[in-house]
């Protein structure tokens, strides 16, 4: 409802709403039809921003604040040790969408760049944070407001800062390697809502309940 209003306000002013994206390259996760989002995540204005079709593949029950960016390619400026301009593209924008010339097909064929960015499960994303291509945040990591990640996090790791670092485990490895296994957030919501009480009750009880 709110998206339908903004955009006829947006009209009302005379603007594309759609097309105002599709020029910035970026669209609202909500609406990247190359990204996967699990069950009960949810975003808080997060954007995509994109030059391929590199998957976004996140996790299920993440939380994701305001202004969080994903930066799912680098949009071949890494492509060239000459130059970090995307010539191929910008000159043979037209011959690529059109399949038209074999040399710059060719080029782009052969370029390696870091692409698609994998969230695991529960995750907690700060606002304004930026997660660059090629990164894997594991499961129950909790990533600080206005971090620019660069490389992977581990499950269940704190990390902030620019870039971001892991500043602790929130438990022991024994206890990461429980949790994975009992992968709660795979579980049917009738059994969470009849198990409510246990994720607010000693971790330990918690695994020890749950575990195989």
């Amino acid at each position: 409802m709110k998206n339908k209003i903004r955009v006829f306000l947006w009209k009302i002013l005379g603007i594309d709403y759609d097309h105002t994206l599709r020029i910035h390259d970026y669209v609202f996760l909500k609406k990247d039809k190359f990204s996967t989002i699990g069950d009960k995540t949810y975003d808080n204005g997060a954007l995509v921003w994109r030059w391929t079709n590199a998957p976004l593949v996140i996790g299920k029950f993440c939380s994701i604040a305001n202004n969080v960016r994903f930066i799912v390619d680098e949009g071949h400026h890494t492509a060239s040790t000459i130059t970090n301009f995307p010539l191929v593209n910008n000159l043979f924008k037209e011959e690529l969408l059109n399949n038209k010339s074999s040399i710059a097909n060719e080029i782009i064929n052969k370029i390696k760049q870091k692409e698609g960015i994998t969230i695991g499960n529960d995750v907690w994303i700060g606002m304004g944070t930026f997660i660059m291509p090629g990164v894997t945040i594991g499961n129950g990591a909790t990533i600080g407001a206005n971090s620019l990640v660069t490389r992977d996090i581990p499950d269940y790791a704190v990390a902030f800062g620019s870039p971001a670092k892991v500043i602790k485990l929130k438990h022991s490895k024994e206890v990461i390697l429980a949790l994975n296994k009992i992968a709660w957030w795979n579980w049917d919501e009738k059994k969470i809502k009849s198990r409510i009480a246990e994720f607010y009750s000693n971790i330990e009880i918690f695994i020890d309940n749950h575990k195989n």
